[in-house]
C-alpha cells in the first residue's frame, strides 16, 4: 500500500524567530490528515536545514521512497518547506512528483496537484519562476556592467585571473614566472614566428601552461588577442566598457 508523505522542515534560524517549529507543521499536517480521512501518513523531517538547499536527509529519503513507488501524496505545511528556489520546487514537482504519480499538497497555500485548481496554482508559479529568473539575470547584468565601470587598475570585473597574473589582495599583480612567458610569447610574435612554431618553442624550452600541461597554437593565439597584456581590459554589453589595467608587454 503506497503511504502519504508529510515533509517537515525548520531551520534553526526560522524556529528561532519565528516559532515556526517542527511540532506545529507536524500538527497542522496530522489535522489535514484527520479532515480527509488519511490514515497512511509517514513523516519526514528536517530539522536545522535551510531551504536554499536540497542536500537533506529527509527530503533524500523521500526521493528515493517516490523514486521506488511507496508514496501516492507529500503534504507539507507550506510549500517552502519543499524548497525555498522556485526553480527547484517546480522541478521536483513537475519531473520527480507527477513523474512518478504523485500529488503535491500544501496546507498553507491551499493547493493539491491533482486538482484543476491546483494544476493552474502551478502553473502560476511557473510563470513566477520564469519572472524571477529574468529578475535574476538582469541584476547579474547590471552588476557586471557596474563593476567594470568601477574597476581599478588592478582588478579584473568579469572572469578569472588570465595566465600572467596572481592575486593580491583584492585585485591582482604580474606574477613572475608567467609574466615571463608572457613577454616571450610576444617577443617570438614580434620576431615573426607563428603560432604553431611559438607552441613549439615553447614547449620544447619547457615551460609550462597554468595547468602545467603543453602549449598549443591556440592558447598563443588567445593570449595575443587577450589587451589586459598590454594595459587594457574591454568588456562588451550592450555597450563597450574600455579600462586601464596593468600591462605586461
Amino acid at each position: 500500500m503506497k503511504k502519504t508523505a508529510g515533509y517537515i522542515r525548520v531551520s534553526t534560524e526560522e524556529q528561532a524567530k519565528n516559532g515556526f517549529g517542527v511540532d506545529i507543521q507536524i500538527e497542522k499536517i496530522k489535522q489535514y490528515c484527520m479532515l480527509y480521512n488519511i490514515d497512511n501518513l509517514e513523516l519526514y523531517v528536517d530539522e536545522g536545514y535551510s531551504g536554499w538547499t536540497m542536500e537533506r536527509p529527509a527530503l533524500a529519503r523521500l526521493l528515493k521512497e517516490i523514486e521506488n513507488g511507496n508514496v501516492e501524496k507529500v503534504i507539507v505545511y507550506k510549500a517552502d518547506r519543499i524548497s525555498r528556489h522556485l526553480k527547484d520546487l517546480l522541478f521536483l514537482i513537475e519531473d520527480i512528483f507527477e513523474k512518478h504519480g504523485v500529488s503535491f499538497v500544501s496546507i498553507t497555500e491551499n493547493f493539491d496537484t491533482s486538482s484543476p485548481q491546483g494544476k493552474l496554482f502551478l502553473q502560476m508559479l511557473g510563470s513566477f519562476a520564469e519572472f524571477e529568473r529574468n529578475i535574476i539575470k538582469e541584476r547579474t547584468y547590471n552588476g557586471r556592467v557596474q563593476k567594470a565601470k568601477q574597476c581599478e587598475v588592478n582588478e579584473i570585473a568579469v572572469g578569472k585571473i588570465p595566465y600572467g597574473y596572481r592575486k593580491e589582495g583584492n585585485g591582482v599583480v604580474p606574477d613572475e614566472y608567467e609574466s615571463t612567458v608572457i613577454k616571450i610569447i610576444y617577443e617570438l610574435k614580434a620576431s615573426g614566428k607563428s603560432l604553431r612554431q611559438i607552441a613549439t618553442i615553447l614547449n620544447q624550452e619547457g615551460y609550462k601552461t597554468r595547468q602545467n600541461g603543453k602549449w598549443h597554437a591556440s592558447t598563443i593565439a588567445y593570449i595575443l588577442k587577450n589587451t589586459k597584456y598590454t594595459g587594457k581590459q574591454t568588456y562588451r554589453f550592450n555597450e563597450t566598457i574600455t579600462k586601464d589595467f596593468i600591462a605586461i608587454v
